[in-house]
């Protein structure tokens, strides 16, 4: 009555005790059909794995490996047929420059190596226009001041620390040159001083 399912693909299987599988097996060693977990109660729903489905599981790691409860009432439960998925046997090697595609300079200091560029959080949304604080009782800049910072990344950082930032404005001239608001409205060009740009953050 060992009875495999052949309709399981390769990667169907887990690590240590299996208490993060989430595969497709719903069978039990003996080939006993697994019951819907939902229908069996032991475990509420809220129990990860555990849903509205018949499948192998080993909630919270109870076991030694997937699992399930049986619709044969002579069985309360069974493991099931999963493999241990198992470690690759050698390294992922990097890719090697095909000989002669790269100079002896090159070749010498060995594979390349990628770095991501660094992305500076924030985009140019106005230059030369600033956010206006407030209008009569509605305030748009968080806090109600300005703040001093040596420079625009030092104003992202510091708009990135207050909650509800989604603008910035950074002042070429002026003692407060940092502002960050909830929103933008744009002061009015003829009354833009100071060499403003208003950034978006990201």
């Amino acid at each position: 009555m060992n009875k495999s399912n052949s309709s399981l693909l390769p990667f169907d299987c887990y690590v240590d005790k299996g208490a993060d599988y989430q595969g497709l097996q719903d069978m039990a060693l003996s080939g006993r059909t697994c019951k819907n977990w939902l229908k069996e109660g032991t475990y509420a729903p809220t129990v990860k794995g555990i849903g509205n489905h018949h499948y192998c599981r080993n909630p919270e790691g109870s076991k030694d490996k997937p699992w399930c409860f049986t619709v044969d009432p002579k069985v309360a439960w069974e493991y099931c047929e999963v493999s241990e998925c198992k470690q690759s046997a050698m390294d992922p090697k990097p890719w090697k420059a095909p000989k002669g595609s790269k100079s002896k300079a090159a070749t010498e200091k060995g594979p390349c190596k990628y770095t991501a560029p660094e992305k500076p959080g924030y985009k140019t949304y106005k230059a030369g226009r600033a956010c206006m604080d407030h209008r009569g009782d509605t305030w748009w800049l968080i806090t109600n001041n300005k703040t001093k910072v040596a420079d625009v990344k030092a104003c992202k950082n510091t708009c990135s620390m207050l909650a509800g930032s989604e603008y910035m404005t950074f002042f070429e001239g002026g003692k407060e040159n940092c502002g960050c608001y909830r929103t933008c409205v744009l002061v009015p060009q003829d009354q833009t001083i100071e060499s403003p740009t208003v950034y978006k953050l990201e």
